[in-house]
């Protein structure tokens, strides 16, 4: 069904003096320049010049990854070999891909590589005490940690002492107190700005580059993994973000790793028209599932893409089978929590169930904490000694802030801005239950009300307008996809597909693609006084042949 919005609710932009003057001056078309204005305000040509343009090289320049920075670069050029090399990573797409990131550059220093991703439902988030205190007798000489860690200095201090090399390459906030002078990790300094917000592969990657660690051109055919890693892990895509996901998709258009080539086949993705939608929606929700359905390790294997052919297929067919496996839990979960919603019987801001795999709770707490625009707890317990979590905030809100609360009671926390992650043990749960509960109820969200487009007709959207604004992405987290707006002077309403699930509307001989929604309910929408429509082009390759398809979000209401 298409949501409707109040025309109140719309900032609308048309094309003025300033739109053609931006055209003029950047040599763009005027619909590139006018989203330009609509996202970027009334900038100096310069700065907007490095936006559309920007420079990674540049950006690397002004990331400040602080001392730990030169102190492990002091201890990478120490040593001629780091010996048995570990690298313990985390079971998301940043955690494996900071993993594949870490081994493919270690390996040329060491005698052997190897790595261990901790299971969500055994092991809990960050580093586990009990797996590093078998380390040493693994015969470890190295310890390579990403995407955890930071908080972890009296863990790793043990090791230290036991002769083993410490690196840390983390993204996560600040909360304990750091010893560990090896930790690299950018939002160390409290007063970092967005600009320093990267995902644990671009601290790995960019610190590489940074400190000349290994040739500039091997980290150029490796970019891919910080752009998937930026992208999955909702990374603000400010110029240095932007321009690591370009140069990483231009990479995986162009020559792909092994593993990646077979699921951009299996999903029929053209890798020459790669775009971060599909990465977003269908490759990362692939990487992504193992860790939470159990182990990581067949996401790791598919990225590092070693085998033969069939090996890889068969790594890449394993993804596919245990995303659908979490395709389903998750739907059924999330439609138990929706009907709950709905009828009333859930008004609790922290769910709990005994049976709720721990795996795909994170997965259930974003959708409905997008969906309700509300605050989320869900957790279930790990065996019979501890009770894992996970927390979802509306933008406006802050999730670690909240963790940081109740921290004295957790036995294991972490996370960013609007998700974090918990461990407590089950004589703490009641107390942690109540405080979480308390807190999410009195949280207040201060939503964006005004939504942001583009007045202007689908017939007057070239293919070449909409390459050039697709030129300003990858769109994601703070650099929004523009939206468009449409009287609603309709030449009907048709019937799209053979089950009649989905419906199109003609606009000046144009059509506004409705999936998900029939015919009779976008006649019922037009009968309660539609004023217009919002959307947004699509690049379509169907059977080979390029065209533009226009895709209807939203139904319009009241005066514009």
């Amino acid at each position: 069904m298409i949501p409707t919005c109040p025309a109140s609710d719309l900032k609308i932009y048309r094309s003025s003096d300033y739109t053609k003057q931006l055209a003029r001056e950047l040599s763009c078309p005027p619909l590139a320049a006018g989203v330009l204005e609509m996202l970027k305000g009334t900038q100096d040509i310069d700065s907007l010049r490095e936006w559309i343009h920007p420079d990674f090289t540049q950006q690397i320049e002004s990331l400040d990854l602080g001392t730990a920075s030169k102190e492990a670069k002091a201890l990478w050029e120490s040593k001629s070999s780091f010996g048995n090399v570990l690298v313990y990573g985390d079971y998301d797409t940043d955690g494996i891909s900071s993993t594949v990131l870490a081994m493919e550059i270690f390996r040329n220093k060491a005698a052997q590589v190897r790595y261990f991703i901790p299971r969500r439902d055994i092991h809990g988030y960050g580093l586990n005490a009990e797996i590093l205190a078998k380390i040493p007798g693994w015969g470890c000489n190295t310890l390579i940690v990403v995407d955890c860690g930071t908080n972890d200095s009296e863990m790793l201090e043990e090791l230290r002492r036991q002769g083993i090399n410490i690196f840390v390459f983390d993204h996560h906030s600040l909360s304990a107190p750091i010893t560990i002078p090896t930790i690299v990790n950018p939002c160390i300094n409290m007063e970092a700005g967005d600009h320093q917000k990267i995902c644990a592969t671009a601290v790995l990657w960019c610190w590489a580059w940074k400190e000349n660690i290994v040739p500039k051109r091997f980290l150029q055919y490796e970019v891919d993994l910080p752009a998937i890693a930026t992208i999955a892990d909702c990374m603000p895509l400010h110029n240095l973000n932007r321009s690591l996901v370009r140069y990483g998709m231009n990479q995986m258009r162009n020559n792909p790793r092994r593993g990646l080539a077979a699921l951009f086949e299996q999903l029929s993705i053209n890798k020459s028209q790669l775009t971060e939608e599909h990465l977003s929606m269908r490759v990362i929700p692939c990487l992504n599932a193992p860790g939470r359905i159990a182990t990581a390790d067949p996401g790791v294997r598919a990225l590092l893409g070693n085998g033969s052919n069939e090996a890889i297929h068969s790594c890449v067919g394993e993804l596919m089978r245990i995303n659908k496996k979490r395709q389903v839990l998750t739907e059924n979960i999330a439609h138990e929590i929706d009907n709950g919603i709905l009828s009333g019987s859930i008004t609790s801001k922290v769910l709990y169930h005994e049976d709720w795999p721990i795996g795909v709770l994170s997965g259930v707490a974003s959708r409905i904490c997008a969906q309700y625009n509300r605050p989320i707890v869900l957790a279930a317990p790990v065996g019979v000694q501890v009770v894992r979590g996970t927390l979802r905030v509306p933008e406006g809100g802050d999730a670690v802030g909240i963790l940081r609360e109740v921290a004295d009671k957790l036995d294991a926390w972490g996370g960013h801005k609007y998700a974090a992650g918990f461990s407590v043990l089950n004589e703490n749960w009641p107390e942690v239950n109540q405080a979480l509960e308390r807190m999410l109820s009195g949280l207040v969200i201060k939503a964006e009300n005004v939504t942001p487009v583009i007045n202007i007709s689908p017939s007057d959207i070239s293919i070449d307008d909409w390459k050039a604004v697709s030129s300003l992405g990858p769109f994601g987290n703070d650099n929004p996809s523009p939206k468009f707006y449409t009287d609603s002077n309709s030449g009907g309403i048709n019937p799209l597909g053979k089950e009649g699930k989905h419906s199109y509307i003609l606009v000046n001989d144009k059509r506004l693609l409705a999936f998900n929604t029939a015919p009779r309910e976008i006649a019922e929408l037009m009968g309660k006084g539609v004023q217009g429509w919002i959307y947004h082009p699509r690049l379509d390759y169907w059977r080979n042949v390029e065209q533009l398809q226009f895709i209807l979000d939203c139904a319009v209401t009241g005066g514009v």
